[in-house]
């Protein structure tokens, strides 16, 4: 583990190291907060952004005239990760990186809650109420509608777990949904009797209507939950939430949303998108740690679903969303790190995130589509495509790519299969365009010298 000594000469955590708040706040004025100047500045004139301050320097440093400023920026920003320049890392889509911030707040809130654990307990039981107002402003919703969980598919659980729905009741969903947003229904088919509708539409989907169309034609009386991934794991599809909400809610048809892909990637507005349940993970692209998680419950339709796990307080309607995640004893460190990320990702800016990260990514998709042999899963269309990216390499297992594309080139990409044989990329704020480069280089290679034979287990 590196520090920035010239921020914080040594580690938080160690017996000579500095104080949680001496070191956050040093931290923060030589890193975090340099870049939340720089963004401020940024946004203020995107034409030309601002460049970006060194770590521990007070201010700015000029940019060469020959150096761009929005890379220059960009390149600021990768260096608040710890990840190796080695390795092209482009799996945001199963597990992100902590930034230097998020990473340091959590561990010194260990070692501070290991040393004093009456007191950083008790600190962390009374912040909580201060981080669901903090995530709320964060994905367009109110602080009582926000509950704490620990991933997507927690969240997913307690709202289908937790609705009354009798036998023959019918909940449509896509055909590319996440186990952890499907198996909670399909657990209920089970024991009550639900149906289970699970609609195909084209991949690539060469437009919004093609599956706004199929949902619309699939709904029928017995219709009571449209339930779909913001963006879809296998393909990076991004479904018309807004659109699907729109259509549910005069037919009083609630709508559930698998958004693990979306917070931390895309700009959010929960009161914007209408829906009325919303479960994420803010661990893979917001840089929080594993083990955190957000449900989005809205305030109207709170009384339909039944809390799954229970103590004092789950019957206390005030609550809000909080008496859904009565989970007693928590990580307290853990909710620490995710207001750290929340802090990081806000510094720079919702809508400048999302910016970059289409932009790597429609580079990435530019590039496959000069490669015969790569089939593009992901649509074309602006308003269904994103930063998660799937393509098939033509004669070429899936699992075979990905190992060879690790082997050969130090890009770490994952596999998805849904009958696609699908290599799925994902691109975020602390990847680079020579890192897109080295990745088409590589599946180039695949298709010139052939792949490696996979490994064995």
């Amino acid at each position: 583990m590196q520090t920035d000594h010239a921020a914080c000469p040594v580690e938080p955590g160690t017996p000579d190291g500095p104080s949680r708040r001496r070191f956050l706040q040093a931290f923060a004025a030589g890193s975090a907060g340099a870049l939340a100047a720089a963004a401020s500045r940024a946004q203020a004139s995107p034409a030309s952004p601002a460049p970006p301050a060194v770590a521990g320097s007070g201010g700015g440093q000029e940019t060469p005239a020959d150096v761009d400023p929005e890379a220059a920026y960009w390149e600021r920003v990768r260096r608040e990760f710890l990840v190796s320049d080695e390795l092209a890392y482009l799996n945001s889509g199963t597990l992100g990186p902590m930034p230097k911030p998020v990473y340091y707040a959590l561990v010194d809130a260990y070692r501070a809650l290991s040393a004093d654990p009456g007191r950083e307990n008790t600190r962390h039981i009374r912040a909580q109420r201060g981080l669901r107002e903090k995530l709320a402003a964060f994905v367009g919703a109110d602080a009582d509608e926000i509950a704490l969980t620990r991933n997507t598919t927690e969240g997913m659980s307690f709202v289908a777990n937790g609705l009354d729905l009798a036998a023959g009741d019918e909940v449509l969903l896509s055909h590319h949904e996440h186990p952890g947003g499907l198996e909670p229904w399909k657990l209920k088919a089970k024991r009550q009797g639900i149906v289970v509708r699970e609609l195909p539409f084209p991949i690539p989907t060469p437009d919004p209507a093609d599956i706004l169309n199929r949902f619309e034609d699939a709904v029928t009386p017995r219709t009571k939950v449209i339930s779909v991934s913001h963006v879809t794991f296998p393909t990076g599809c991004m479904l018309p939430v807004r659109e699907l909400a729109a259509l549910a809610r005069p037919r009083g048809i609630l709508t559930v949303v698998d958004g693990a892909h979306a917070i931390g990637m895309l700009a959010l507005d929960m009161h914007d998108l209408g829906v009325d349940f919303y479960a994420s993970s803010p661990y893979k692209w917001m840089g929080a740690p594993v083990g955190t998680g957000m449900l989005y419950l809205r305030r109207e339709s709170q009384e339909r679903v039944w809390p799954t796990v229970v103590s004092a307080g789950w019957d206390d309607e005030e609550r809000g969303a909080a008496r859904y995640d009565r989970l007693s004893q928590r990580a307290g460190p853990l909710l620490v790190a995710l207001g750290a990320a929340l802090d990081f990702q806000t510094g720079i800016g919702r809508e400048r995130i999302e910016a970059r990260v289409r932009k790597l990514a429609t580079t990435l998709r530019a590039r496959l589509a000069e490669i015969p042999k790569a089939r593009i899963h992901t649509s074309a269309h602006p308003a269904l495509g994103c930063a998660l990216t799937g393509f098939a390499l033509e004669g070429f297992d899936r699992r075979a790519v990905v190992d060879t594309l690790w082997r050969r080139h130090h890009v770490w990409v994952r596999h998805t299969d849904h009958d696609l044989n699908t290599v799925r990329v994902s691109t975020h704020l602390y990847n680079t365009e020579e890192q897109v480069d080295r990745l088409i280089e590589g599946v180039r290679g695949i298709l010139a010298n052939g792949a490696l034979p996979l490994e064995s287990a």
